[in-house]
């Protein structure tokens, strides 16, 4: 039972930290969109992504473009692409990547209180 908790208690850990870092680069990349360009902000997301792409030079192809394959054929989810995350990247790119960064800081932070509320419970 305690190996379980202790798992349970790692991987709620885990998961807290990758949503947190996920708010954070969100909120960073809002940042780079930001302070050089403000009109980009008003900028559909998706546009943004395109002609910003931080992996074009390591990929030699867009990363958006590799999302939306893994998405839809590698995880065999099209209805998660299309309308789910389409609906975001049409969105300004001010208020996509700020509703995106709190929503990752909001799950991150429920993960990490479930895996303290664990450590006190077997602690």
């Amino acid at each position: 039972m305690a190996i379980m908790s202790g798992f349970f208690r790692l991987i709620s850990g885990l998961l807290g930290i990758m949503f947190g870092l996920v708010g954070l680069s969100m909120v960073v990349f809002e940042i780079m969109v930001w302070v050089p360009e403000p009109a980009r902000a008003s900028q559909p997301l998706g546009q943004v992504w395109f002609q910003s792409d931080p992996f074009f030079f390591i990929l030699q192809s867009h990363s958006i473009q590799l999302a939306q394959v893994v998405v839809e054929r590698k995880l065999q989810w099209p209805a998660l692409w299309n309308p789910g995350v389409t609906t975001i990247l049409n969105w300004p790119s001010w208020m996509a990547l700020l509703v995106v960064g709190g929503v990752c800081f909001i799950i991150g932070g429920i993960f990490w209180r479930m895996a303290r509320a664990g450590k006190r419970r077997t602690g």
